[in-house]
């Protein structure tokens, strides 16, 4: 069996280069989704209204991209929170320190497994999709807080197989998830899961393609009526899951 050391060079080297090399950069547009940002604290806001019990004071991101989501946390939690946003990509860190140096975030490049920090709360946005081994990350990530909030996309939904739609080209998804395997996967990795709830993430936010924007005439009053149908059948939904 792999070490701890060994699992943790892995996770930061293999599979990674789409993010080091500036290939991703460019399948964002240059902004790594950091328009996204507003959208994603809120509904990280949501899970933790949800669970008042549960008061964070130090809180980190693996894989935080352009930081705005920490950004954005920070106007909406307590005064005098811990912020600590951890990313592989030089190209993403360089934007997080030219949009928010002067934040009370800070803003590590490298792995989030390479110090021995821990926190009351790890978030996971958007980024157990595009990992090699995403069970090995997990099982990491469960070391590194108390709980984690987790945002995972479902891919795997009726209209993506009859389109033959590939995850891996368009988005650098590797792995592809319905409701069930999401939560699967957290339980196979060694958490339990506290809360979940669906975001609208195609619905929600104002970006997306044509054909994304045709969809969502459909998508809307489906979700309306029952968003787990909605989901299975034409997607642009993701996932919020509240964990430890």
């Amino acid at each position: 069996m792999a070490g701890a050391a060994e699992i943790r060079n892995h996770l930061s080297t293999e599979g990674q280069s789409i993010y080091t090399d500036g290939a991703y950069l460019s399948k964002t547009g240059g902004a790594w989704h950091l328009e996204d940002s507003p959208y994603k604290a809120g509904w990280i806001l949501e899970m933790l209204a949800r669970h008042p019990e549960f008061q964070p004071k130090t809180i980190c991101e693996i894989g935080c991209g352009a930081g705005g989501i920490l950004v954005e946390l920070g106007k909406g939690l307590p005064a005098g929170n811990e912020y600590t946003g951890y990313e592989i990509s030089p190209q993403a860190h360089e934007i997080s320190l030219r949009h928010f140096g002067d934040t009370n975030v800070r803003f590590v490049l490298g792995s989030a497994f390479d110090d021995g920090q821990t926190y009351d709360l790890a978030l996971v946005m958007d980024v157990v999709e595009h990992v090699e081994d995403c069970f090995a990350f997990l099982r990491e990530t469960r070391k590194k807080a108390r709980r984690t909030i987790l945002h995972i996309p479902l891919d795997a939904h009726v209209s993506a197989i009859l389109r033959g739609r590939n995850s891996w080209e368009t988005v650098g998804h590797l792995h592809i998830f319905t409701m069930e395997t999401a939560l699967k996967t957290l339980e196979h990795s060694g958490y339990r899961v506290i809360d979940w709830f669906l975001t609208e993430g195609a619905t929600s936010v104002p970006t997306g393609s044509i054909k994304t924007k045709l969809a969502n005439v459909f998508r809307r009053p489906l979700n309306m009526l029952d968003p787990r149908l909605s989901a299975r059948l034409l997607g642009g939904n993701s996932m919020m899951i509240f964990a430890e």
